[in-house]
């Protein structure tokens, strides 16, 4: 990589992610340093997926250079504005719109192929976001290791009783925070796409519930019921609307679980409240709605018992 003078960059905010992100003092080169030197693993895994998202009309950041040895990578910067700055400062729907367009234009390319590098979802994942929740969150609330058997033997059993068929593309972190505004280009193409190390194959609806459930910011869900029925009949899928539903907030469900432990595993890493004060509220909600909408008793007389002091 050309060589860098660290006097040249400011470090830039990265939220919860361990990468860290330079941006050039001189804006006018329009690119960021991206270090991911705490995971040999995410870099390789970022360059893969461009690689294969290169090929479909979206806008992702262009790469210039990347440096193995020193596992940074320098591209594009799509500048300041990022959708959770922003989203309540415009056209809320039209915003959301642009990104399940993109959304769209990936579902309806070749499907990926574990040829491809792309691990593919199934029970093992799953547990993997529930146990954060299990290790982080409920001995808070100091559970019994009996009800923490219970909780992940009911998980088990509602996991399994669902026929899943997935091959989608999900990019897994497709939230608010990780899509920038692009006021310059047309239709989808005003929606940049960062931060897709972590992408597998899987439902298709899951980025879906990644961008309408955000559990960091409360903005307006009244276009929330539309935009599910309007991603739904223009994705090809071949199960029933009341099937993908099924599978949605059932997923859904389950991340906004695995949420509420990556907020008290940051708390206590960090020794502060900061994730519990400004995010715990939304995460608590988008989990409840999810949960309304799933009506699995099973599940729901589950939550009402772990999580009664939250009024479930």
């Amino acid at each position: 990589m050309v060589s860098l003078n660290i006097n040249e960059l400011n470090q830039i905010e990265s939220g919860a992610s361990k990468k860290k992100i330079y941006r050039f003092k001189n804006e006018s080169k329009k690119k960021i340093l991206v270090d991911f030197s705490y995971n040999f693993s995410d870099y390789l895994s970022f360059i893969n997926v461009h690689k294969y998202l290169s090929n479909i009309n979206i806008s992702i950041p262009k790469i210039f250079e990347t440096s193995d040895i020193e596992k940074l990578i320098l591209m594009e910067d799509f500048g300041n504005d990022r959708y959770d700055k922003i989203i309540n400062n415009y056209d809320v729907k039209q915003l959301l719109v642009n990104a399940i367009d993109s959304l769209l234009v990936i579902q309806n390319f070749d499907k990926p192929l574990k040829t491809d590098g792309f691990k593919q979802y199934n029970y093992s994942t799953f547990k993997e976001e529930i146990i954060e929740f299990v290790d982080s969150y409920l001995p808070i609330l100091k559970t019994s290791s009996d009800q923490i058997e219970e909780f992940l033997q009911i998980w088990k059993s509602e996991f399994e009783k669902f026929n899943f068929n997935w091959n989608s593309f999900v990019h897994k972190d497709f939230e608010l925070s990780n899509l920038m505004y692009l006021p310059h280009k047309e239709n989808h193409l005003k929606c940049g796409i960062l931060d897709f190390q972590n992408a597998f194959i899987g439902f298709s609806g899951w980025d879906l519930f990644s961008l309408l459930e955000n559990p960091r910011v409360d903005f307006d869900e009244k276009y929330n019921k539309d935009l599910i029925e309007y991603f739904y009949n223009n994705s090809n899928q071949r199960i029933s609307y009341k099937d993908f539903l099924k599978q949605y907030f059932f997923l859904n469900t389950a991340r906004q679980t695995r949420i509420l432990g990556r907020w008290a595993n940051l708390d206590e890493k960090n020794n502060n409240n900061y994730y519990k004060l400004n995010f715990h509220a939304v995460t608590i909600k988008r989990l409840k709605n999810s949960l309304f909408n799933l009506q699995n008793t099973q599940l729901n007389n589950l939550y009402k018992i772990i999580l009664k002091n939250e009024k479930f």
